[in-house]
C-alpha cells in the first residue's frame, strides 16, 4: 500500500465528514493493517495533510489543466459552472472540507490557498473574455460566492437540490446568471 493509496483513501473518507477520518477506518477500508499506515504517517493530522494536498492537486491543479485544454474561455467558463455546481461524490468532500476547516487548523490554510488560486483562475478567464481587470474581480466574487452559498446549502438544507433536474434546472441558471453576454 502507498502513501497515496492512504491518502487517497483518506480524501475518500472526508466525504463522510472530517471527523470520520481514523486511521482504523482506513485500515479497514484498504482492507490492511494499521502497521501500514505508520510506515508512510506519523498520525492522523499527516494524512490528513497528504489528503488535503491530493484534494488541492486533482479539485483544483488538474481541474484547471482540463479546463485549459478548451479553446475557448466562454466555452471553459461554462464548463466549469457546469462541473462544479453540480455536486456529484466529490462535491460530498469539498463540502466536508469547507465545514471542517473552522474547527480543524489544518485545513483552513489550504482551503484559503485553494480558494485564491480558484478566484485567480475565475479572474483570468473573465479577462479572457474582454472584461476589465476590476469587473473580471466582481464576476469571479459573485462566482465563487456562490459556489461557496452552494456547499453551505448543502450542508444546512441536503435535500434542496436532491433531484438530479433541480440540480440540472440550477446549473442552467447559474450558467446563464454568471457567464456575461
Amino acid at each position: 500500500m502507498s502513501a497515496e493509496d492512504w491518502a487517497d483513501a483518506a480524501l475518500w473518507s472526508l466525504a463522510e465528514g472530517v471527523d470520520a477520518l481514523s486511521v482504523e477506518r482506513l485500515a479497514r477500508g484498504l482492507g490492511v493493517t494499521k502497521g501500514g499506515f505508520y510506515w508512510h504517517f506519523k498520525d492522523r493530522a499527516d494524512v490528513l495533510q497528504a489528503a488535503l494536498a491530493r484534494w488541492e492537486q486533482l479539485a483544483t491543479t488538474q481541474f484547471i489543466q482540463q479546463l485549459e485544454a478548451l479553446p475557448d474561455p466562454k466555452q471553459r467558463l461554462h464548463q466549469l459552472l457546469a462541473l462544479t455546481f453540480d455536486l456529484g461524490p466529490h462535491g460530498k468532500i469539498e463540502v466536508a472540507i469547507v465545514a471542517g476547516a473552522a474547527a480543524d487548523p489544518h485545513i483552513q490554510p489550504v482551503l484559503a490557498r485553494v480558494s485564491q488560486r480558484r478566484l485567480d483562475y475565475l479572474v483570468k478567464l473573465y479577462r479572457a473574455l474582454g472584461l476589465p481587470a476590476r469587473e473580471a474581480r466582481n464576476w469571479a466574487l459573485q462566482a465563487y460566492s456562490t459556489y461557496v452559498g452552494l456547499l453551505h446549502l448543502a450542508i444546512a438544507s441536503p435535500k434542496t437540490l436532491s433531484s438530479s433536474r433541480a440540480r440540472a434546472d440550477y446549473v442552467q441558471h447559474v450558467a446563464r446568471t454568471l457567464i456575461p453576454a
